[in-house]
């Protein structure tokens, strides 16, 4: 409800900078979960890991409660208990069947079916919220009149391209720095602050930059220093340093920062105080489905490529096993068999696989970059509820 709540509490003008101000707070808080919880699980009992989000929640319910002021629309909608229960079928069959997918392979019928299951529901869906729009009277959950506006329609699917993109680094290094360099949870968090850091950087000073040169370039630029980082990312070895790791990644948060903020304003710059619940949630259902879909393809480059450069060549075959599913398996094969060559082979080929997924995530948002450059426009058209609303500048656009 955040990003609903920003469409109604802020005008135009402000709503870019409140956006920049969310998405640095989300970004900000991104790592003291992983801090925090890594301490948890290091000195503590594990279930405070569940236990001490009950009183931020609380935290949560009386800032709401003192300081968000009421909103309702003017004329309260209909509920479209058939578009909740297909959306929410979908969403979940097909986030289930990508998460198979990254788990276990693409060509399991247990990944398979479920993601073929879960399109040919969300097809339905579409199908159904359209018949349902035109049918006098009707009130679908989504308004598929949303995706007349190339501002929105551009800003949701640069959003997503962005979360593709940034899975990437999410996935793959938590992975390096525990299973390469043997950090234990809590370090792994604390290395993840040269992200935090950029991403901050980036959106902070989004709507500034947005208003100075544009959405368009601004979320080009976003792109570009995104693709930078990930192809600088892609020079990494065993070998390299700290300060090396720390500085691409302070890189891709930078630009994850600026595109992902700018994206973010220039889909909601269209919403009417009407539209604003199911233009977030547009919006988040894209960047939720997003990251399993993400971690998924690349899980799957990044396994494939690893595997193609290992040699276990005389390994037992559960051990040649346990050394193929992943990096930490073969770490403590190696270790338990005091192997310093396999240890070099696993650790090797793991950095060659992650520099591949790192290479396939630049691809990602080099292919942003060029959508946001032929198709996003500097200036979009709102709608009202008709249809019919004059024509506004997006704030961010300048």
């Amino acid at each position: 409800m955040a990003l609903s709540a920003l469409a109604v509490l802020f005008t135009a003008e402000e709503r870019p900078r409140a956006v920049g101000v969310w998405s640095a707070a989300n970004f900000l808080a991104a790592p003291i979960g992983p801090i925090l919880g890594g301490w948890l699980l290091t000195h503590a009992w594990w279930g405070w890991v569940f236990l001490i989000n009950a009183p931020v929640s609380l935290i949560g319910l009386l800032a709401v409660l003192a300081l968000v002021p009421d909103s309702r629309a003017a004329r309260r909608p209909g509920l479209d208990l058939p578009g909740i229960a297909l959306s929410t079928a979908g969403l979940v069959t097909l986030t289930y069947g990508l998460i198979e997918a990254g788990e276990h392979g693409w060509l399991g019928l247990g990944a398979v079916l479920p993601m073929l299951a879960g399109v040919a529901v969300l097809v339905g869906f579409f199908a159904f919220e359209r018949r349902l729009g035109r049918r006098r009277g009707g009130e679908p959950l989504l308004d598929l009149t949303l995706f007349s506006s190339p501002s929105y329609t551009w800003g949701v699917l640069l959003l997503g391209a962005g979360v593709l993109a940034m899975i990437g680094v999410l996935f793959t290094m938590p992975q390096y720095f525990r299973g390469v360099l043997g950090t234990d949870a809590m370090g792994s968090g604390v290395r993840l602050l040269p992200l935090i850091g950029g991403l901050l950087v980036g959106a902070l000073p989004a709507d500034r930059m947005a208003r100075a040169a544009g959405v368009k370039l601004a979320l080009v630029a976003g792109f570009a220093l995104l693709a930078a980082g990930l192809l600088l990312g892609t020079r990494t070895t065993v070998a390299s340093g700290a300060g090396f790791v720390a500085l691409w990644m302070a890189v891709v948060g930078a630009g994850m920062g600026l595109a992902m903020a700018t994206a973010a304003s220039a889909a909601l710059s269209e919403l009417t105080a009407e539209r604003s619940g199911v233009g977030s949630a547009i919006l988040q259902a894209v960047n939720k489905v997003g990251g399993p879909f993400g971690a998924a393809v690349l899980g799957s480059v990044l396994v494939s490529a690893y595997q193609a450069r290992l040699d276990t060549s005389g390994l037992p075959a559960a051990a040649a096993r346990a050394v193929r599913a992943s990096v930490f398996g073969g770490v403590a094969v190696a270790r338990r068999a005091g192997s310093a060559p396999l240890l070099d082979s696993v650790r090797g080929s793991f950095v060659h696989g992650m520099d591949v997924a790192l290479a396939v995530s630049a691809g990602i948002a080099l292919a942003g970059l060029v959508l946001a450059a032929i198709f996003l426009p500097r200036r979009a058209g709102g709608h009202t509820d008709s249809g019919q609303r004059e024509e506004v500048e997006v704030a961010a656009s300048g």
